[in-house]
C-alpha cells in the first residue's frame, strides 16, 4: 500500500484546520522510517504557514538504539524543536546505548520526555519507578506520563489496581524531585481522552470494580479496575525483600 496519498490527505487537513496545533508521529515508530522519509515529513510540517508542536513517540532508543542513525538525527535537527517521547518502562532499560541515544537526540535539538506504562510484576513498585524516573532526569529526560494500562485483550495480567498507582504517586511526590514526578493518567475507553487518575475525574461504582471517568469535555466513560493485587517482586532495588 502506498502511504503517500494518506500523507497528503493528512497534510491537507492539518493546513486547513487551524485548531490543530500539535502533530504526533506515532502508531508505529517514526525512527523505523527511512531517514529521508522522516526528514521529508518533518520538513513538510515545518513548511506550513503556522508553527506546530511536533512530537515523535518512539521506543527505538530503548530497544534498538543502533537504528537511530546520524541521518535521523539530522532530520530532527533540521526541524527542531522536536519533542521526542521515549517509551520506557523499567530502569534496566537504561543502558549505555540508550544514554548515548539520548545525548545524541538532545544534541540534535530534540527535547526528550518519557512515558511509562504501569505494569503488574514489572514496575508496579514505588522503588522501581523512583529509580527509573530519577535516572531519566539525570540523563536529561523529563518523565511526562505514567499511564494506567489500557483494557487490551490478552494483557489483563499486566493490569495494576488504580489504588496501587495512587500509592506509587504519593511515594514519588514524597521522595522524588518534582522533575522526576510524571502525571498519572488513564486513557478513557472509547476514545474519550486522557484524564488524571485523581478524585476529580474518577468515581467508583459502589459494589463493583467499575470506575466512572469524566472526560475533559464532560463525557462519561468507564474502566474496569479488576486487576489482581500487586506483590513484591523481590528485585532488590529497594534494598529489602518485603512488600514495597
Amino acid at each position: 500500500m502506498d502511504p503517500e496519498p494518506y500523507l497528503e490527505e493528512s497534510y491537507a487537513v492539518i493546513e486547513k484546520d487551524a485548531s490543530i496545533r500539535e502533530v504526533i508521529l506515532s502508531g508505529g515508530d517514526p525512527f523505523m522510517l527511512g531517514a529521508g522519509k522522516l526528514r521529508s515529513i518533518l520538513e513538510r510540517l515545518r513548511s506550513m504557514e503556522r508553527s506546530l508542536v511536533i512530537r515523535l513517540s518512539t521506543r527505538v532508543p530503548v530497544v534498538c538504539p543502533d537504528i537511530l542513525s546520524v541521518a535521523h538525527l539530522r532530520a530532527v535537527e533540521a526541524a527542531s524543536p522536536v519533542w521526542v517521547v521515549l517509551h520506557i518502562n523499567h530502569p534496566r532499560e537504561i543502558t549505555d546505548s540508550f544514554l548515548t541515544a539520548v545525548r545524541n537526540i538532545r544534541s540534535a535539538g530534540g527535547i526528550p520526555v518519557s512515558q511509562t506504562v504501569l505494569l503488574r510484576n514489572i514496575n508496579d513498585c514505588p522503588h522501581v519507578l523512583l529509580r527509573l524516573f530519577e535516572s531519566l532526569v539525570m540523563a536529561g529526560v523529563k518523565p511526562y506520563y505514567l499511564f494506567q494500562l489500557d483494557d487490551v485483550r490478552g494483557a489483563s495480567h499486566f493490569k495494576v489496581r488504580l489504588e496501587r498507582g495512587r500509592e506509587i504517586m504519593a511515594f514519588l511526590r514524597l521522595n522524588a524531585s518534582g522533575l522526576a514526578v510524571p502525571q498519572y493518567a488513564l486513557d478513557i475507553p472509547g476514545g474519550l481522552g486522557k484524564v488524571p487518575v485523581d478524585a476529580e475525574h474518577v468515581k467508583y461504582e459502589e459494589g463493583t470494580t467499575m470506575v466512572q471517568l469524566i472526560s475533559p469535555s464532560g463525557e462519561i466513560g468507564y474502566y474496569d479496575d479488576n486487576a489482581e493485587a500487586s506483590v513484591c517482586m523481590k528485585c532488590g532495588i529497594c534494598g529489602k525483600t518485603g512488600n514495597g
